[in-house]
């Protein structure tokens, strides 16, 4: 279960000193100012941790309680609302409402708990009033953003200090929380009747969103409300919620967005096998440019420093290695192939996510499948300075979009695609393919990675066997022959004319590919007007001629497989045509 997962997954980011995640009874939260007290209460300074493009700091402060549309204060710190009861809500009695919360749960803390550094927060709380607020510096950039408090003349935040740490795990150890048998742990603890919340899921609600929650009586069941239904201890909820918004933040380079679909990923145990993954996902980086990442996905998994550059040097070695049958035991040994992986993909629903992706497997056998789908989609490159070798999984679905936006790419896609390449090694969606011919015949473009698709489709779905990656011209089926013969067509139109409003691509290709028959024989009549005043007429006139010679008819009508022979045999005949003179001999 991928809450198991995630426990684990908790446990060794603690037991990493380099890792940053929040201990247990803690949270990062984005802090945008600091308020600097005396012992006595006093407002001595207010200090920005906006960085320069006003964007608050991760910090880590007491774990953030759970709300939903009651009011309840967080420890030492919150929004401007809750800290100096003024926000931009426009509702100046809530905001009133709940400074006095926050005012009066620390309150009830100090009585409980006598504590000096508390004492001048209490002192603060109690002198402060919202009126004071217009009279801060930079009041505006203040409203809103959470604050926290430092004593002046330290350097500590408040939260960090040693003696309030101590007094936080106090209060979280006091839970009235009913006893039960956690689903996580097997042991038993008090259960959490609320998870935390999980941020940073696109298209959820900016303040979290509940991953386990239950707020409707269809859903209880045996009298147990809320979370009790599925009883997780607190600490687990903590635990795992804790890794998933870890593994969701942008610069940990573990999540991605593909449609409306957020992918986390990670493995059992550091492992280069978690940044070969996001480089399957989302590209290589590499000095020459070939591998560009997406640039609004996620930033590029490689670490700049040597390790970082060996790391996708063994990547690209061992997924190469594979997709040409080899095997390398350097590679291998330097990516550990029985190192077990998890995929979840998450989707917003309403106040909660929904699971729509788990999947499990040692990184060895995701790795042999994704590098059969690399030899599937191997195809000749018309830019080979410019086009990346292994072609990233976003690139393809992009490729299925309405103007290759990815907002548009059809959701449903996204699983059935993973799951093919990485997972089953079944049959590519019929989806992938129809969408492809779909967008050809919308904007009339057949470039490297469609054929790429096409290329994948035709080998694994159509049980073709091998397609070659260039130019073939031992080929004599006619759908492969007409859509070099278009190829052919639109060089010579190219030749003669230059650049026009609408060449026979533009025009034709949808029809030349479902029904050469009504096109071809206009075409190839216009070609002999093209070719008198092409400079290389003579020799596509040859090129023309032979492929007509193996063509016994025009077909009536070409089905969907055909079609994407036609495109794949355009593709090809066209590097053949603009490649350069190097590359042709």
């Amino acid at each position: 279960m991928f809450l198991t997962e995630l426990y684990h997954y908790y446990q060794r980011m603690l037991d990493d000193p380099d890792s940053g995640i929040a201990p247990p009874g803690f949270s990062e939260e984005q802090i945008g100012y600091v308020l600097v007290i005396t012992p006595e209460g006093v407002l001595k300074n207010v200090i920005s941790l906006l960085d320069d493009k006003g964007k608050s700091r991760r910090v880590q402060v007491p774990a953030a309680v759970k709300r939903s549309s009651g009011i309840a204060p967080n420890f030492l710190w919150d929004n401007s609302g809750y800290v100096l009861g003024v926000d931009s809500k426009g509702k100046p009695e809530r905001s009133q409402e709940t400074f006095k919360a926050f005012r009066q749960r620390h309150e009830e803390i100090l009585q409980k708990h006598n504590n000096a550094d508390l004492q001048a927060v209490v002192a603060f709380l109690r002198q402060w009033t919202p009126e004071q607020f217009s009279t801060l510096p930079n009041a505006e950039a203040i409203l809103d953003k959470n604050l926290i408090f430092q004593l002046e003349g330290e350097s500590q935040y408040l939260h960090n200090k040693e003696g309030i740490r101590k007094l936080w795990q106090t209060l979280q150890s006091s839970s009235n929380a009913p006893l039960g048998t956690c689903l996580v742990t097997g042991e038993q603890a008090p259960i959490a009747r609320l998870h935390p919340s999980i941020k940073g899921v696109v298209g959820a609600q900016s303040s979290g969103a509940a991953l386990v929650s239950f707020n409707l009586e269809s859903f209880l069941s045996y009298g147990k409300e809320q979370s009790y239904n599925a009883p997780v201890s607190e600490a687990a909820a903590e635990a795992y919620t804790s890794a998933l918004n870890y593994l969701l933040r942008r610069e940990n380079k573990h999540s991605l967005l593909l449609a409306n679909l957020t992918l986390v990923f990670w493995a059992e145990r550091a492992s280069p096998a978690e940044s070969a993954f996001a480089f399957m996902l989302n590209g290589f980086p590499s000095d020459d440019g070939k591998d560009t990442p997406s640039p609004d996905l996620f930033s590029n998994p490689a670490r700049e420093d040597a390790e970082g550059k060996e790391t996708v040097r063994h990547v690209r070695g061992y997924l190469n290695d594979l997709r040409q049958g080899l095997s390398s035991s350097l590679h291998r040994d330097k990516l550990d192939p029985s190192v077990r992986f998890f995929i979840l993909g998450l989707a917003p629903n309403a106040s909660r996510l929904s699971v729509q992706l788990w999947l499990t497997s040692s990184f060895g056998v995701l790795a042999e499948r994704a590098a059969r789908h690399y030899r599937d989609l191997a195809i000749v490159r018309q830019f080979p300075d410019k086009q990346p070798d292994f072609l990233p999984l976003w690139q393809l679905l992009q490729e299925t979009a309405v103007q290759g936006k990815r907002e548009n790419i059809p959701a449903p896609l996204v699983t059935s695609l993973m799951q093919s390449i990485f997972f089953t090694g079944a049959n590519y969606p019929e989806g992938l393919y129809t969408a492809i011919l779909g967008r050809i015949r919308a904007d009339k473009t057949v470039n490297y990675t469609r054929a790429s698709i096409i290329k994948a489709y035709l080998c694994r779905n159509c049980t073709r066997g091998e397609i070659s990656m260039s130019l073939d011209l031992e080929r004599k089926d006619p759908p492969y022959l007409l859509g070099r013969l278009f190829s052919l067509l639109e060089k010579v139109q190219k030749d003669a004319l230059g650049s026009v409003n609408a060449g026979i691509r533009d025009r034709y290709i949808g029809a030349a590919s479902a029904t050469p028959r009504r096109v071809f024989p206009l075409l190839l009549r216009l070609a002999q007007h093209h070719i008198k005043k092409s400079d290389y007429g003579e020799t596509l006139s040859r090129r023309i001629q032979d492929v007509v010679n193996d063509l016994s008819e025009f077909p009536t009508r070409l089905d969907l497989e055909q079609q994407g022979d036609f495109f794949l045999g355009y593709y090809q005949q066209n590097v053949v045509n603009y490649a350069k003179k190097e590359d042709k001999e």
